[in-house]
Protein backbone atom coordinates (compact mmCIF):
# COMPACT_ATOMS: atom_id res chain seq x y z
CA UNK A 1 0.00 0.00 0.00
CA UNK A 2 2.57 2.24 1.11
CA UNK A 3 4.90 1.15 -1.90
CA UNK A 4 1.97 2.30 -4.10
CA UNK A 5 1.11 5.46 -2.69
CA UNK A 6 4.97 6.50 -3.15
CA UNK A 7 5.04 5.20 -6.87
CA UNK A 8 1.87 7.40 -7.26
CA UNK A 9 3.54 10.03 -5.59
CA UNK A 10 6.18 10.02 -7.93
CA UNK A 11 3.83 9.86 -10.91
CA UNK A 12 1.63 12.93 -9.79
CA UNK A 13 5.30 15.19 -9.55
CA UNK A 14 6.31 14.15 -13.37
CA UNK A 15 3.05 15.06 -14.56
CA UNK A 16 3.13 18.36 -12.99
CA UNK A 17 6.62 19.01 -13.75
CA UNK A 18 5.63 19.06 -17.44
CA UNK A 19 6.67 16.73 -20.17
CA UNK A 20 10.28 16.90 -21.02
CA UNK A 21 12.03 15.37 -23.86
CA UNK A 22 15.67 14.05 -24.30
CA UNK A 23 18.11 15.40 -26.61
CA UNK A 24 19.45 13.30 -29.64
CA UNK A 25 22.32 10.20 -29.04
CA UNK A 26 26.02 11.40 -29.57
CA UNK A 27 25.72 8.65 -32.24
CA UNK A 28 23.38 10.71 -33.97
CA UNK A 29 24.82 14.12 -33.20
CA UNK A 30 28.35 12.45 -35.03
CA UNK A 31 26.15 12.98 -38.19
CA UNK A 32 26.50 16.94 -37.94
CA UNK A 33 28.98 18.44 -40.23
CA UNK A 34 30.99 15.02 -40.01
CA UNK A 35 28.41 13.08 -41.65
CA UNK A 36 25.93 13.83 -44.04
CA UNK A 37 24.42 16.81 -42.41
CA UNK A 38 25.60 20.67 -42.08
CA UNK A 39 26.50 21.32 -38.43
CA UNK A 40 22.70 23.35 -38.38
CA UNK A 41 20.99 20.22 -39.32
CA UNK A 42 20.56 20.70 -43.40
CA UNK A 43 21.39 17.72 -45.58
CA UNK A 44 24.72 18.60 -47.13
CA UNK A 45 24.61 17.25 -50.49
CA UNK A 46 22.14 18.30 -53.39
CA UNK A 47 18.93 16.57 -54.63
CA UNK A 48 18.84 13.96 -57.21
CA UNK A 49 18.15 16.22 -60.42
CA UNK A 50 20.11 18.91 -59.09
CA UNK A 51 18.14 20.89 -58.88
CA UNK A 52 19.22 21.52 -55.60
CA UNK A 53 22.88 22.16 -55.19
CA UNK A 54 24.90 20.68 -51.90
CA UNK A 55 25.52 23.26 -49.74
CA UNK A 56 28.72 24.87 -49.94
CA UNK A 57 29.12 27.37 -47.31
CA UNK A 58 27.11 30.45 -48.27
CA UNK A 59 27.13 34.17 -48.57
CA UNK A 60 30.55 33.99 -47.88
CA UNK A 61 31.78 32.72 -50.48
CA UNK A 62 29.80 35.49 -52.75
CA UNK A 63 31.53 38.46 -54.61
CA UNK A 64 29.68 41.40 -52.70
CA UNK A 65 28.43 43.64 -55.26
CA UNK A 66 30.09 46.82 -56.40
CA UNK A 67 27.46 49.29 -55.75
CA UNK A 68 26.98 47.93 -51.90
CA UNK A 69 27.34 50.66 -49.50
CA UNK A 70 28.36 49.20 -45.89
CA UNK A 71 26.58 50.52 -43.07
CA UNK A 72 23.85 51.93 -45.33
CA UNK A 73 21.28 49.03 -44.82
CA UNK A 74 20.27 48.31 -48.72
CA UNK A 75 21.93 45.35 -50.02
CA UNK A 76 21.97 45.41 -54.01
CA UNK A 77 21.24 42.09 -55.83
CA UNK A 78 23.88 40.12 -56.27
CA UNK A 79 22.24 37.59 -58.36
CA UNK A 80 20.66 40.63 -60.63
CA UNK A 81 21.56 38.86 -64.07
CA UNK A 82 19.90 35.76 -62.96
CA UNK A 83 16.88 35.14 -65.54
CA UNK A 84 14.14 32.56 -64.26
CA UNK A 85 14.26 29.27 -65.65
CA UNK A 86 10.66 28.31 -65.23
CA UNK A 87 7.38 30.42 -65.14
CA UNK A 88 4.37 28.99 -63.56
CA UNK A 89 1.13 30.45 -64.25
CA UNK A 90 -2.36 28.77 -63.65
CA UNK A 91 -2.30 26.98 -67.03
CA UNK A 92 1.18 25.03 -66.32
CA UNK A 93 0.87 24.61 -62.66
CA UNK A 94 -0.54 20.95 -63.00
CA UNK A 95 3.13 19.79 -63.85
CA UNK A 96 4.11 21.22 -60.21
CA UNK A 97 1.42 20.38 -58.31
CA UNK A 98 3.76 18.25 -55.97
CA UNK A 99 6.09 21.38 -55.32
CA UNK A 100 3.66 23.88 -54.31
CA UNK A 101 1.66 24.97 -51.46
CA UNK A 102 -2.29 24.46 -51.57
CA UNK A 103 -1.85 28.41 -50.62
CA UNK A 104 0.16 29.19 -53.96
CA UNK A 105 -2.09 26.83 -56.11
CA UNK A 106 -5.04 29.26 -54.53
CA UNK A 107 -3.29 31.87 -55.69
CA UNK A 108 -2.87 30.66 -59.18
CA UNK A 109 -6.02 29.73 -59.67
CA UNK A 110 -7.99 32.80 -58.24
CA UNK A 111 -5.78 35.92 -59.33
CA UNK A 112 -5.79 36.19 -62.61
CA UNK A 113 -1.95 37.32 -63.79
CA UNK A 114 -0.49 35.87 -60.16
CA UNK A 115 2.83 33.80 -61.51
CA UNK A 116 5.85 32.13 -59.55
CA UNK A 117 9.34 32.78 -61.32
CA UNK A 118 11.87 30.14 -60.66
CA UNK A 119 15.23 30.83 -60.10
CA UNK A 120 18.51 28.87 -59.96
CA UNK A 121 18.30 27.67 -56.14
CA UNK A 122 21.45 29.32 -54.35
CA UNK A 123 21.81 27.85 -50.91
CA UNK A 124 22.85 31.61 -49.53
CA UNK A 125 22.87 30.89 -45.47
CA UNK A 126 26.10 31.11 -43.51
CA UNK A 127 26.19 31.24 -40.13
CA UNK A 128 29.50 31.63 -37.51
CA UNK A 129 31.90 29.10 -36.69
CA UNK A 130 31.11 29.50 -33.31
CA UNK A 131 27.37 28.90 -33.66
CA UNK A 132 28.20 26.09 -35.87
CA UNK A 133 30.31 24.91 -32.61
CA UNK A 134 27.43 25.76 -30.00
CA UNK A 135 25.22 24.18 -32.38
CA UNK A 136 26.69 20.12 -32.31
CA UNK A 137 26.92 20.68 -28.75
CA UNK A 138 23.48 21.96 -28.72
CA UNK A 139 22.30 18.61 -30.52
CA UNK A 140 23.09 16.56 -27.33
CA UNK A 141 21.93 19.16 -24.94
CA UNK A 142 18.64 20.85 -25.74
CA UNK A 143 15.43 19.69 -24.84
CA UNK A 144 11.69 20.69 -24.61
CA UNK A 145 10.92 21.50 -21.02
CA UNK A 146 7.20 23.46 -19.47
CA UNK A 147 3.38 22.99 -17.78
CA UNK A 148 2.89 21.28 -21.63
CA UNK A 149 4.48 20.28 -24.75
CA UNK A 150 6.41 23.21 -26.61
CA UNK A 151 6.42 25.80 -23.57
CA UNK A 152 10.21 26.34 -23.67
CA UNK A 153 14.00 25.14 -24.36
CA UNK A 154 16.57 24.05 -22.15
CA UNK A 155 19.94 22.99 -22.21
CA UNK A 156 20.43 25.22 -25.38
CA UNK A 157 22.35 28.94 -26.00
CA UNK A 158 24.20 30.31 -28.99
CA UNK A 159 22.80 27.69 -31.12
CA UNK A 160 19.84 26.38 -33.16
CA UNK A 161 18.66 24.02 -30.17
CA UNK A 162 17.51 20.76 -32.23
CA UNK A 163 19.45 20.38 -35.53
CA UNK A 164 18.25 16.62 -35.94
CA UNK A 165 14.52 17.40 -34.94
CA UNK A 166 12.68 14.51 -33.84
CA UNK A 167 8.72 16.40 -33.73
CA UNK A 168 7.38 19.66 -35.14
CA UNK A 169 7.77 21.49 -31.66
CA UNK A 170 11.23 21.25 -32.05
CA UNK A 171 11.59 22.11 -35.34
CA UNK A 172 9.11 25.26 -34.48
CA UNK A 173 11.61 26.22 -31.47
CA UNK A 174 14.11 26.09 -34.43
CA UNK A 175 12.54 28.84 -36.28
CA UNK A 176 11.65 30.85 -33.03
CA UNK A 177 15.56 31.04 -32.34
CA UNK A 178 17.30 30.73 -35.52
CA UNK A 179 20.28 32.80 -36.44
CA UNK A 180 19.31 36.22 -36.69
CA UNK A 181 22.54 37.88 -35.09
CA UNK A 182 22.39 39.92 -31.55
CA UNK A 183 20.95 43.09 -33.30
CA UNK A 184 19.30 44.30 -36.31
CA UNK A 185 17.80 48.42 -36.89
CA UNK A 186 14.89 47.81 -39.42
CA UNK A 187 13.11 51.03 -40.78
CA UNK A 188 10.25 49.46 -42.89
CA UNK A 189 6.65 50.44 -44.28
CA UNK A 190 3.39 48.39 -43.65
CA UNK A 191 1.19 48.45 -46.44
CA UNK A 192 -2.65 47.00 -46.40
CA UNK A 193 -3.93 46.31 -50.13
CA UNK A 194 -8.25 45.68 -50.05
CA UNK A 195 -10.01 43.63 -52.58
CA UNK A 196 -10.45 46.66 -54.72
CA UNK A 197 -6.91 47.52 -54.79
CA UNK A 198 -6.19 50.56 -52.92
CA UNK A 199 -3.50 50.61 -51.20
CA UNK A 200 -3.13 52.17 -47.34
CA UNK A 201 -0.42 52.93 -45.51
CA UNK A 202 -1.14 51.34 -42.36
CA UNK A 203 2.59 52.13 -40.53
CA UNK A 204 6.37 53.77 -40.85
CA UNK A 205 8.24 52.38 -38.13
CA UNK A 206 11.31 51.26 -36.88
CA UNK A 207 12.21 48.31 -34.93
CA UNK A 208 14.85 47.09 -32.83
CA UNK A 209 15.37 43.39 -32.96
CA UNK A 210 17.90 42.26 -30.03
CA UNK A 211 18.54 38.64 -29.29
CA UNK A 212 20.66 37.85 -26.03
CA UNK A 213 20.17 34.62 -27.13
CA UNK A 214 23.44 35.14 -29.39
CA UNK A 215 25.46 36.91 -27.19
CA UNK A 216 28.73 35.86 -28.23
CA UNK A 217 30.20 37.21 -24.77
CA UNK A 218 27.75 35.40 -22.90
CA UNK A 219 26.80 31.66 -21.93
CA UNK A 220 23.82 31.86 -20.74
CA UNK A 221 20.35 34.25 -20.51
CA UNK A 222 20.19 36.62 -17.83
CA UNK A 223 16.62 35.82 -17.87
CA UNK A 224 14.16 33.70 -19.46
CA UNK A 225 13.82 36.57 -22.69
CA UNK A 226 15.91 34.97 -25.55
CA UNK A 227 14.51 37.93 -27.79
CA UNK A 228 13.35 41.35 -28.03
CA UNK A 229 11.54 43.66 -29.91
CA UNK A 230 11.40 47.99 -29.63
CA UNK A 231 9.40 49.77 -31.77
CA UNK A 232 8.84 53.44 -32.65
CA UNK A 233 6.20 54.99 -35.31
CA UNK A 234 6.64 57.49 -37.03
CA UNK A 235 3.62 57.35 -39.11
CA UNK A 236 1.09 57.25 -40.21
CA UNK A 237 -0.18 60.35 -38.09
CA UNK A 238 -2.35 58.47 -35.96
CA UNK A 239 0.49 56.35 -34.88
CA UNK A 240 3.64 58.68 -34.46
CA UNK A 241 5.24 58.34 -30.78
CA UNK A 242 3.88 55.06 -30.65
CA UNK A 243 6.30 52.80 -28.73
CA UNK A 244 6.26 48.97 -27.99
CA UNK A 245 8.41 46.95 -25.95
CA UNK A 246 8.12 43.16 -26.72
CA UNK A 247 10.06 40.42 -25.17
CA UNK A 248 9.79 37.10 -25.97
CA UNK A 249 9.74 33.73 -23.27
CA UNK A 250 11.94 31.04 -23.71
CA UNK A 251 9.82 29.10 -21.43
CA UNK A 252 6.11 30.46 -21.84
CA UNK A 253 5.02 28.00 -18.91
CA UNK A 254 7.38 29.56 -16.57
CA UNK A 255 7.28 33.50 -18.12
CA UNK A 256 4.92 34.19 -20.99
CA UNK A 257 5.51 36.81 -24.34
CA UNK A 258 5.09 40.29 -22.72
CA UNK A 259 4.37 43.89 -24.53
CA UNK A 260 4.18 46.87 -22.78
CA UNK A 261 2.83 50.00 -25.01
CA UNK A 262 3.36 53.42 -24.31
CA UNK A 263 0.71 55.61 -26.26
CA UNK A 264 1.21 59.24 -26.21
CA UNK A 265 -2.34 60.26 -25.47
CA UNK A 266 -2.19 58.33 -22.32
CA UNK A 267 1.29 59.51 -21.59
CA UNK A 268 1.56 56.10 -20.28
CA UNK A 269 3.11 52.30 -20.37
CA UNK A 270 0.63 49.79 -20.43
CA UNK A 271 1.35 45.79 -20.18
CA UNK A 272 -1.13 44.60 -23.35
CA UNK A 273 -1.90 40.75 -22.77
CA UNK A 274 -4.47 40.78 -25.29
CA UNK A 275 -1.38 41.21 -27.99
CA UNK A 276 -0.75 37.51 -28.73
CA UNK A 277 -2.48 34.16 -29.87
CA UNK A 278 -5.55 34.97 -32.62
CA UNK A 279 -5.76 38.46 -32.19
CA UNK A 280 -6.46 40.01 -35.20
CA UNK A 281 -3.82 42.85 -36.47
CA UNK A 282 -6.53 45.99 -36.22
CA UNK A 283 -3.90 47.93 -38.28
CA UNK A 284 -3.90 45.94 -41.23
CA UNK A 285 -7.05 45.06 -41.73
CA UNK A 286 -6.95 41.47 -39.60
CA UNK A 287 -5.13 40.28 -42.59
CA UNK A 288 -2.43 38.78 -40.03
CA UNK A 289 -3.00 37.50 -36.56
CA UNK A 290 -0.62 38.33 -33.37
CA UNK A 291 1.33 34.59 -33.34
CA UNK A 292 1.48 34.92 -37.28
CA UNK A 293 4.12 37.90 -36.91
CA UNK A 294 7.22 36.61 -39.37
CA UNK A 295 5.22 33.48 -39.67
CA UNK A 296 5.14 32.40 -35.90
CA UNK A 297 5.27 33.66 -32.71
CA UNK A 298 3.98 32.77 -28.98
CA UNK A 299 2.98 29.94 -27.03
CA UNK A 300 2.30 26.71 -29.01
CA UNK A 301 -0.04 25.38 -26.35
CA UNK A 302 -3.45 25.59 -28.25
CA UNK A 303 -2.15 22.98 -31.57
CA UNK A 304 -0.53 19.69 -31.76
CA UNK A 305 2.76 20.39 -34.05
CA UNK A 306 3.36 17.48 -35.98
CA UNK A 307 5.80 16.78 -37.91
CA UNK A 308 5.31 15.72 -41.34
CA UNK A 309 8.76 15.35 -42.76
CA UNK A 310 10.85 16.85 -45.03
CA UNK A 311 9.59 17.88 -49.03
CA UNK A 312 11.15 19.85 -51.85
CA UNK A 313 9.26 22.91 -52.46
CA UNK A 314 9.25 26.12 -54.34
CA UNK A 315 9.06 28.96 -52.27
CA UNK A 316 10.17 32.50 -52.37
CA UNK A 317 13.99 32.59 -51.57
CA UNK A 318 17.26 34.94 -52.15
CA UNK A 319 14.28 38.15 -52.53
CA UNK A 320 17.42 41.03 -52.39
CA UNK A 321 15.30 42.68 -55.55
CA UNK A 322 11.86 42.59 -54.10
CA UNK A 323 13.59 44.03 -50.53
CA UNK A 324 14.77 47.39 -53.61
CA UNK A 325 11.78 47.01 -54.95
CA UNK A 326 9.52 50.67 -54.90
CA UNK A 327 6.80 48.10 -57.28
CA UNK A 328 6.81 45.18 -54.75
CA UNK A 329 2.97 46.21 -53.55
CA UNK A 330 0.44 45.24 -56.44
CA UNK A 331 -3.06 46.17 -56.71
CA UNK A 332 -3.92 42.27 -55.69
CA UNK A 333 -1.55 40.42 -55.05
CA UNK A 334 2.79 41.12 -54.63
CA UNK A 335 4.17 41.71 -58.07
CA UNK A 336 5.94 38.81 -59.58
CA UNK A 337 8.04 40.68 -61.79
CA UNK A 338 10.41 41.19 -58.35
CA UNK A 339 9.74 38.03 -56.38
CA UNK A 340 12.12 35.80 -56.65
CA UNK A 341 11.21 31.52 -55.89
CA UNK A 342 13.70 28.80 -56.13
CA UNK A 343 12.99 25.13 -54.84
CA UNK A 344 14.48 24.51 -51.45
CA UNK A 345 14.32 21.16 -48.95
CA UNK A 346 11.28 21.97 -46.19
CA UNK A 347 10.54 20.80 -43.14
CA UNK A 348 6.64 20.23 -42.84
CA UNK A 349 4.80 20.67 -39.43
CA UNK A 350 1.27 20.24 -39.67
CA UNK A 351 -0.50 22.21 -36.74
CA UNK A 352 -3.75 20.77 -35.51
CA UNK A 353 -5.97 22.69 -32.72
CA UNK A 354 -6.59 20.76 -29.52
CA UNK A 355 -9.90 19.25 -28.53
CA UNK A 356 -10.88 21.88 -26.15
CA UNK A 357 -9.27 25.16 -27.21
CA UNK A 358 -10.62 27.97 -29.87
CA UNK A 359 -8.80 29.72 -32.54
CA UNK A 360 -9.76 31.32 -35.37
CA UNK A 361 -7.92 28.39 -37.80
CA UNK A 362 -8.48 24.64 -37.05
CA UNK A 363 -4.91 24.10 -38.86
CA UNK A 364 -2.31 25.58 -40.01
CA UNK A 365 0.49 23.89 -42.02
CA UNK A 366 4.42 25.66 -42.10
CA UNK A 367 6.98 25.10 -44.20
CA UNK A 368 10.70 25.72 -42.37
CA UNK A 369 13.54 26.04 -44.76
CA UNK A 370 16.14 23.56 -44.36
CA UNK A 371 19.08 26.00 -44.16
CA UNK A 372 17.66 28.93 -42.43
CA UNK A 373 15.38 27.49 -40.27
CA UNK A 374 12.79 30.38 -41.13
CA UNK A 375 8.73 29.96 -42.27
CA UNK A 376 8.90 30.46 -45.88
CA UNK A 377 5.14 30.04 -46.57
CA UNK A 378 2.28 28.31 -44.16
CA UNK A 379 -1.16 27.64 -45.06
CA UNK A 380 -4.38 28.59 -42.23
CA UNK A 381 -7.38 26.55 -42.41
CA UNK A 382 -10.65 28.36 -40.86
CA UNK A 383 -13.25 25.77 -38.41
CA UNK A 384 -15.03 24.22 -41.55
CA UNK A 385 -11.34 23.14 -42.43
CA UNK A 386 -11.42 25.36 -45.98
CA UNK A 387 -8.31 27.30 -46.93
CA UNK A 388 -8.72 30.98 -45.20
CA UNK A 389 -5.33 32.47 -45.30
CA UNK A 390 -1.37 32.00 -47.26
CA UNK A 391 1.24 33.92 -45.95
CA UNK A 392 5.16 34.06 -47.19
CA UNK A 393 8.59 35.75 -46.18
CA UNK A 394 10.88 37.43 -48.59
CA UNK A 395 14.32 37.02 -46.82
CA UNK A 396 17.73 37.71 -47.86
CA UNK A 397 20.64 37.06 -46.16
CA UNK A 398 23.03 40.24 -45.52
CA UNK A 399 26.51 39.46 -47.08
CA UNK A 400 28.50 41.64 -44.87
CA UNK A 401 27.39 40.36 -41.63
CA UNK A 402 25.59 37.03 -42.27
CA UNK A 403 22.69 35.45 -40.96
CA UNK A 404 18.74 35.25 -41.34
CA UNK A 405 17.53 39.18 -42.45
CA UNK A 406 14.54 40.29 -41.01
CA UNK A 407 11.98 39.16 -43.69
CA UNK A 408 9.04 40.65 -45.64
CA UNK A 409 5.97 38.84 -44.40
CA UNK A 410 3.05 39.13 -47.37
CA UNK A 411 -0.41 38.06 -46.33
CA UNK A 412 -3.39 37.32 -47.91
CA UNK A 413 -6.92 36.37 -46.50
CA UNK A 414 -8.47 34.31 -49.53
CA UNK A 415 -11.97 34.52 -48.07
CA UNK A 416 -12.17 38.65 -48.49
CA UNK A 417 -9.44 39.06 -51.27
CA UNK A 418 -7.49 41.63 -49.43
CA UNK A 419 -3.92 40.94 -48.57
CA UNK A 420 -1.08 43.06 -46.49
CA UNK A 421 2.78 43.39 -47.01
CA UNK A 422 4.71 43.68 -43.82
CA UNK A 423 8.02 45.43 -43.60
CA UNK A 424 8.03 46.61 -47.25
CA UNK A 425 11.38 47.91 -48.04
CA UNK A 426 11.07 49.92 -51.14
CA UNK A 427 10.71 53.61 -50.07
CA UNK A 428 14.77 54.97 -49.80
CA UNK A 429 14.34 56.02 -46.13
CA UNK A 430 13.97 52.00 -45.17
CA UNK A 431 16.84 50.28 -44.15
CA UNK A 432 18.03 47.14 -42.21
CA UNK A 433 21.43 47.93 -40.96
CA UNK A 434 22.49 44.35 -38.62
CA UNK A 435 24.91 44.58 -35.76
CA UNK A 436 27.21 42.26 -34.03
CA UNK A 437 27.35 43.80 -30.16
CA UNK A 438 24.40 43.87 -28.12
CA UNK A 439 23.25 47.50 -27.36
CA UNK A 440 22.72 48.29 -23.22
CA UNK A 441 19.78 46.36 -22.58
CA UNK A 442 19.17 49.24 -19.85
CA UNK A 443 17.69 51.20 -22.67
CA UNK A 444 14.86 48.35 -23.10
CA UNK A 445 12.52 48.19 -20.16
CA UNK A 446 9.23 49.19 -19.47
CA UNK A 447 10.43 52.07 -17.19
CA UNK A 448 12.73 53.20 -20.42
CA UNK A 449 9.84 53.08 -22.38
CA UNK A 450 7.97 55.56 -20.43
CA UNK A 451 10.71 58.24 -20.51
CA UNK A 452 11.12 57.71 -23.93
CA UNK A 453 7.74 58.67 -24.47
CA UNK A 454 6.93 62.01 -26.05
CA UNK A 455 3.11 63.25 -26.84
Amino acid sequence: MKLAMVLATMATAVAASGPVLAAVSADEAKELGAGKLTEFGAKKAGNADGSIPAYTGGVKDLAIPADFKPGSGRYPDPFKDDKPIESITKANQAKYADELTPGTKALLDRLPGFRVDVYKTRRTMTYPDWVLKNTVGCATTAKLVGKVKGDGVEGAFGCIPFPIPKDGYEVMWNQNMRYQGVRTDFRFRTIFVDEAGHKTLMGDQESKFIYPFYDRNASKLNDLYFRLTYTNFFGPASQVGQLYLAKYSSNNGDQDDTTWIYMPGQRRVRVAPELKYDTPMAGIGGTLLFDEIGGFQGRMDRFDFKLAGEKEMIVPYNNYRAYQSPNLVGDKFANPDVVRWEKHRVWVVEATLKPGQRDVYSHRTYYIDEDTWLIVAYDAYDQSNALYRTAYTLDIIPYDKPRVGQPIQVAYDLTKGNYAVIADQGDPATHMIPYDELPNQAYYTPQALQSAGVR
